[in-house]
C-alpha cells in the first residue's frame, strides 16, 4: 500500500468524524428552527410552580457579554428577543416581572429575602435562598428596569437582548412576600437558521471530502497479487508424498509494512452503521 494512500485513508477518517458531528448538529438546529418554535417564532421553556414565601424570585448572573476582549456590538447584532410570560395562580393578584442590570437589582434586593433560581429540574426551578428582613419598595416604582410589566392577571414582557449582565425578577406588584406563579420563557433569534444551514453545509462538505479520501485510500488496501517469483534453487514447491497428506508452498506477494498502522481505521465506519442498525433494531422490536 503506497504512503499516499495511507495518508488519504487516515485523513479521511480523521475528517469524517468531526464532519459527521457538524452535519448532525446542523440538522438538529435546522429541524429545531422549523418544528420547535411556536406561532410567534419563539423557542419556549415552561417553569411550573414558581413559588416562594420570600418577596421575589430572581434569575441572576445572565451574562450576555462577548468576553473581556470581545466586541460588545457582536451580541447586539444577533437580534435576539426574550419573552417572559407570568401567570399568577390567583388571577386577581397583581404581579410584576422585570429585567434590570445585575448591580442595580442586587442593590434593590439588598437585605430583602428572595430566592434565586440556580437550576431547572424537570420544568421545576431549584432555588438558592437569600435571607433578609427588609421590605422592598414597589418594584414598579424603580427606574432601572430595561423592560417590565405589571398588573393583575397574566403579564408579558418582551425585551430585545443587549450586551451586559442582567437579572430577571418576578415579584408581587406591591413588593409583598409570597410569590406563586407559572413562568414561560421564550427566545427568538434570526441567526438560528443561518447557523443551522451553515453547519449543514460544512458538515456535508467535510463528509464528501472524507468519503472521497477514504475511497481513494482504501482502493489500494487490498492490493493485487503479483505473479509469484520463481522459487529459489533447492526450495521445493510441491513435495509429493506416498501418504494422503501433501505439502505445497508458494511465495506470498509483497505486503506493506505500514498496513497494520491504519487498518483499524477501516472499522470506524462500521461502528457508525452498527449504531444506527441497533437503533433500528430497538424501534422495530418495540
Amino acid at each position: 500500500m503506497r504512503p499516499a494512500r495511507i495518508i488519504a485513508l487516515v485523513a479521511g477518517c480523521l475528517i469524517g468524524l468531526p464532519a459527521l458531528a457538524v452535519l448532525v448538529a446542523g440538522a438538529v438546529v435546522t429541524l429545531a428552527y422549523v418544528f420547535g418554535r411556536d406561532d410567534d417564532g419563539y423557542f419556549r421553556a415552561d417553569l411550573e410552580d414558581v413559588t416562594t414565601e420570600a418577596a421575589a424570585v430572581t434569575a441572576e448572573d445572565v451574562d450576555l457579554r462577548a468576553g473581556a476582549d470581545g466586541p460588545g456590538w457582536m451580541l447586539d447584532r444577533i437580534d435576539t428577543d426574550l419573552r417572559l410570560r407570568v401567570s399568577p395562580r390567583d388571577p386577581a393578584t397583581d404581579v410584576f416581572v422585570g429585567i434590570g442590570g445585575e448591580p442595580e437589582v442586587d442593590q434593590y434586593l439588598t437585605g430583602v429575602a428572595h430566592d434565586e433560581i440556580v437550576d431547572i429540574d424537570r420544568d421545576r426551578p431549584v432555588y438558592r435562598n437569600r435571607p433578609g428582613t427588609e421590605t422592598p419598595d414597589a418594584p414598579s416604582e424603580q427606574t432601572f428596569w430595561v423592560a417590565s410589566a405589571s398588573g393583575a392577571g397574566d403579564q408579558e414582557l418582551v425585551w430585545e437582548a443587549t450586551s451586559g449582565r442582567w437579572s430577571a425578577v418576578v415579584m408581587n406588584a406591591d413588593g409583598s412576600s409570597g410569590v406563586d406563579v407559572d413562568v414561560e420563557a421564550g427566545i427568538r433569534s434570526d441567526i438560528v437558521l443561518p447557523i443551522g444551514l451553515a453547519l449543514l453545509g460544512l458538515g456535508a462538505l467535510g463528509t464528501i471530502i472524507a468519503v472521497t479520501l477514504i475511497v481513494v485510500g482504501a482502493a489500494g488496501a487490498g492490493g493485487h497479487p503479483t505473479e509469484a517469483e520463481p522459487a529459489p534453487v533447492g526450495m521445493p514447491v510441491h513435495v509429493p508424498s506416498p501418504s494422503p497428506v501433501s505439502l505445497s508452498a508458494e511465495l506470498d506477494p509483497n505486503l506493506s509494512r505500514w498496513l497494520w498502522l491504519v487498518k483499524w481505521f477501516l472499522a470506524i465506519p462500521h461502528y457508525f452503521v452498527l449504531a444506527f442498525l441497533w437503533i433500528a433494531f430497538v424501534i422495530t422490536t418495540v
